[in-house]
C-alpha cells in the first residue's frame, strides 16, 4: 500500500457505510497517480445488482458538469464567437427586462448575475424547453455583483451555447471539452445502472432508486441534459477535465490563468470564472492559488499548483438522503488535509 493510499483509507473506510456507500479518491503528484476505491456501487437490491466499487465506477457528477460546460464557453471566447463580457439576454433571449438586461456571461459564470440559487422548475415545466424559459422568466433574487452561487445560469446556457454552436448541446460537449481532454467515458445520461453509484430513493416524483439517471430534479426534467448537472463520469474522467483549468486545455493557456484569477471576494467566498478559489479562511492546507469544485451528490475536485497536486474525491452522499452536510464537509477537510501533506 502507497503513503497516499494509506492516508486516505482509514479517512474512506470510516465514513464508509454511514456517508456513502460507494467512493473513489485519486491522487494525481509529481507525475504518479494513484487510486483509492471502497464500499459498494448500490445496497439496496431494488435498484439492480450490487457490486464492489472500482477505480472506473460512473459517479453522477452533479455540478461538476458545470467544469465542462464553463469550458466550452471559454473555447467558443476562445474561438471569438462570445465574449465574457456580452449581455446575456444575447446568449438567452428571453432573459431580458429591467436590472436583467445589465447582466453579463461574465457575472452568469462567477455566480454574481444576481439570480435565485435553485428554483423547483420540474414541478411547473412540461418540457425542457419550458424549463429554460421559467428560468429565464425568474425575477432577480439580489443585487448584481453579489455573489450566490445558482444552477439557473447554468440551465440557461444549455440551449444558448447549442444555437451557438449550431449543434445539440451534448454534441458540442463532448467534440469540444468530453473528446479533446480524453474524459473518455465522461457523458450524459442515462447510463448502465450495473456501472454506476446509485443516488437517493426519490420518494416524491420519480418513486424509486435512482441509478444511473440525473439525481438532480431540474436536469432530469430536461432529458438528463443541462449545463448545471447531468454528466456521469469516473475519477479519471474528473482528473481529465480539471485539466481545462489547470493546463489549459481546450481553452489556451491565457483564459485558463484567468479563471484562476479572483472575480469575487466576500462572505468568505474567493471565486474565478467557473471556479472555487481557495477561501480566505479554512483549507489552510492548501496553497493560496489552489481552485476546484464540487457537486450535491458528492462530489468534489481541487488543483494545488505549488504542490502539483490533484486531488479527486467521488461519493454517493445522497444515498442516504441530503441532510449531511456537515459530515460531508468534515469528511473531505479531513481527507484533503491528510493528503496535501507533503
Amino acid at each position: 500500500m502507497t503513503d497516499l493510499v494509506a492516508r486516505a483509507k482509514p479517512i474512506v473506510d470510516a465514513a464508509a457505510g454511514e456517508l456513502f456507500t460507494a467512493a473513489v479518491v485519486r491522487v494525481e503528484r509529481r507525475g504518479s497517480i494513484e487510486t483509492y476505491a471502497a464500499g459498494t456501487l448500490c445496497p439496496d437490491p431494488k435498484a439492480g445488482p450490487d457490486g464492489p466499487c472500482a477505480p472506473m465506477s460512473l459517479f453522477d457528477l452533479a455540478s461538476l458538469t458545470k467544469l465542462a460546460t464553463t469550458a466550452l464557453v471559454l473555447s467558443l471566447v476562445r474561438e471569438r464567437q462570445l465574449e465574457l463580457d456580452m449581455p446575456f439576454r444575447e446568449l438567452v433571449p428571453d432573459f431580458r427586462g429591467g436590472s436583467k438586461d445589465r447582466v453579463t456571461l461574465r457575472q452568469v459564470l462567477t455566480h454574481t448575475a444576481g439570480l435565485a440559487w435553485w428554483k423547483p422548475l420540474w414541478k411547473e415545466a412540461s418540457s425542457p424547453e419550458e424549463l429554460v424559459w421559467l428560468a429565464a422568466r425568474e425575477p432577480l433574487a439580489q443585487d448584481i455583483g453579489e455573489f450566490r452561487y445558482s444552477d439557473l445560469g447554468y440551465i440557461m446556457l444549455a440551449p444558448g451555447l447549442a444555437r451557438v454552436g449550431d449543434a445539440k448541446f451534448a454534441d458540442l460537449m463532448h467534440e469540444r471539452v468530453l473528446g479533446p481532454v480524453e474524459a473518455r467515458t465522461c457523458e450524459f445520461g442515462p447510463r448502465p445502472p450495473e456501472q454506476c453509484a446509485a443516488t437517493e430513493e426519490d420518494t416524491e416524483w420519480r418513486h424509486k432508486r435512482l441509478r444511473g439517471e440525473v439525481h438532480d430534479e431540474n436536469a432530469y426534467a430536461m432529458g438528463g441534459v443541462s449545463g448545471h448537472a447531468g454528466l456521469f463520469g469516473t475519477a479519471a474522467d474528473v482528473a481529465a477535465l480539471i485539466g481545462v483549468y489547470r493546463d489549459g486545455a481546450v481553452i489556451g493557456n491565457e483564459l485558463r490563468d484567468l479563471t484562476r484569477t479572483e472575480q469575487y471576494k466576500g462572505g468568505g467566498v474567493r471565486r474565478g470564472i467557473g471556479l472555487v478559489l481557495r477561501p480566505p479562511e479554512g483549507l489552510p492546507f492548501f496553497s493560496e492559488d489552489a481552485f476546484g469544485h464540487t457537486g450535491f451528490t458528492g462530489t468534489s475536485v481541487w488543483v494545488d499548483p505549488a504542490k502539483d497536486l490533484t486531488l479527486v474525491v467521488l461519493t454517493n452522499r445522497v444515498y442516504f438522503g441530503r441532510a449531511n452536510d456537515e459530515e460531508l464537509y468534515r469528511f473531505r477537510v479531513a481527507l484533503y488535509e491528510a493528503l496535501a501533506r507533503p
